[in-house]
């Protein structure tokens, strides 16, 4: 599996808006061409054989969004169906998110996160898997291996990282809402609140990106 999928920067990201677009059309008219058009292997001069394996989703800047990224962005826990949304477009659109945010987190070149660190974010996406079994089978039918989910752990990590940075004092409770709500309610404001300041963020970062979703 490709790791541009899941947060990966690939390169061509710099090219300017106007190359970008013609680039990212040309590129979903070849495809529905190849998968679609069943005159191309007749008008073309070299026999191909082509086997279908997976779907394109979305384009971002410089990176592309397959099904079988959606999927095992759902398996590993990277990221969660909104309630309400269908799972593949829930998922879909909350790994476009996550690739977002992860491209933003890049341009400050965050700390490494330590490998204990990472060791432990692993576990947590074990547990959640249930056992070393079932880990093993996701990983075997996703194409990935440890290696791999440590990679998306770390990524996990830096989002963390940058996230609480970035919004955790912005998204404390004033004296006057914890008066009127009560000291109980601390947890739950700052968590709304958070919530509310981090998805502004990355509606605008929709909004400032060159995204096409095929799906």
């Amino acid at each position: 599996m490709e790791l541009t999928l899941i947060g990966q920067r690939a390169e061509g990201g710099g090219k300017n808006a106007t190359r970008r677009t013609h680039e990212r059309r040309g590129l979903v008219l070849t495809l529905c061409f190849l998968l679609f058009c069943p005159l191309a292997s007749a008008v073309c001069p070299v026999t191909v054989r082509a086997e279908i394996i997976d779907r394109v989703l979305a384009i971002l800047p410089g990176q592309i969004v397959t099904l079988s990224d959606v999927e095992a962005a759902l398996d590993l826990g990277l990221v969660e169906v909104p309630a309400g949304a269908d799972r593949i477009p829930g998922g879909l659109s909350a790994l476009i998110d996550r690739m977002l945010m992860l491209n933003e987190v890049r341009r400050v070149a965050p700390p490494e996160p330590s490998p204990g660190a990472i060791d432990a974010r692993v576990s947590r996406i074990r547990q959640q898997l249930g056992s070393p079994a079932d880990m093993a089978r996701v990983l075997s039918t996703r194409g990935l291996d440890e290696t791999v989910v440590r990679l998306f752990a770390a990524d996990d990590l830096r989002l963390a990282a940058y996230l609480d940075e970035r919004f955790s004092s912005a998204a404390q409770p004033t004296d006057d809402e914890i008066r009127q709500a009560g000291e109980s309610a601390r947890q739950r404001l700052t968590n709304e609140r958070r919530r509310t300041l981090v998805d502004a963020w990355t509606a605008e970062l929709r909004r400032r990106a060159d995204v096409t979703v095929l799906q």
